[in-house]
């Protein structure tokens, strides 16, 4: 049984990303998002890449997806494609950014880049027809990884995001679980029901997102588990 776990790194100086990074590989995760929206100062990507041989993920989150970056969408791009030229391996970005088209065929051709197609509700889950729709959407716009992020508000949203996740991940690479803190099972679950992987926050305090736990408290749930 093997359940990926990508640590999501959230840090708002150089310094501090350098230490979240180097820890994340410390603590044997799989993968390593750089949340490159949390940075309150232009990101050295050729030295981030560097210091890892772990796969990267780039991610430039905006207000309006739940994110911290508040510059142009043209600058918000920017920095994904110069983490794609730094040899960043992923790069996610929004299903709903308006040259999703265009940036997405950029991205595989040029670049040579997994593309993690993303959607995120912060109010509710979907039903499974609703799940559907998203998935088919990203599939229609060349993900190569299906991201379905909603918010649970009672623990049947959990059930809901798993039995969707055990479909769909024999279509296609799919990460999907609910934020929020009744969404903490789905998150555990999901990469046991075919999801691709889980995300993690390196300390306490660090989450990227609500309902997150720690790289520790996740990997002793899956030792559990052996």
């Amino acid at each position: 049984m093997t359940s990926k776990i990508c640590a999501s790194v959230t840090a708002r100086t150089t310094d501090k990303l350098v230490d979240m990074v180097l820890r994340s590989e410390k603590h044997g995760v799989d993968l390593i998002e750089v949340r490159l929206d949390f940075l309150q100062e232009a990101p050295d990507l050729t030295h981030i890449r560097r210091l890892t041989s772990l796969p990267l993920i780039a991610t430039n989150r905006s207000q309006r997806e739940g994110g911290l970056f508040n510059g142009t969408e043209e600058s918000r791009i920017s920095y994904l494609f110069a983490a794609a030229s730094e040899g960043f391996e992923y790069i996610d970005v929004e299903v709903a950014t308006p040259t999703i088209e265009a940036l997405a065929l950029k991205l595989k051709e040029e670049y040579k880049v997994k593309l993690i197609l993303s959607h995120h509700d912060f109010q509710t889950t979907p039903s499974l027809d609703g799940l559907n729709r998203i998935f088919k959407e990203e599939l229609a716009e060349g993900a190569d990884i299906c991201k379905i992020v909603p918010t649970a508000n009672a623990a049947e949203d959990n059930l809901t995001c798993l039995r969707f996740t055990s479909h769909a991940s024999k279509i296609k690479d799919v990460i999907c679980f609910c934020m929020g803190r009744q969404g903490i099972p789905s998150r555990l679950f999901s990469p046991l029901l075919g999801g691709f992987m889980t995300y993690a926050s390196v300390e306490r305090g660090k989450e990227a997102a609500s309902g997150q736990l720690t790289i520790e408290e996740t990997r002793r749930f899956y030792e559990l588990l052996t």
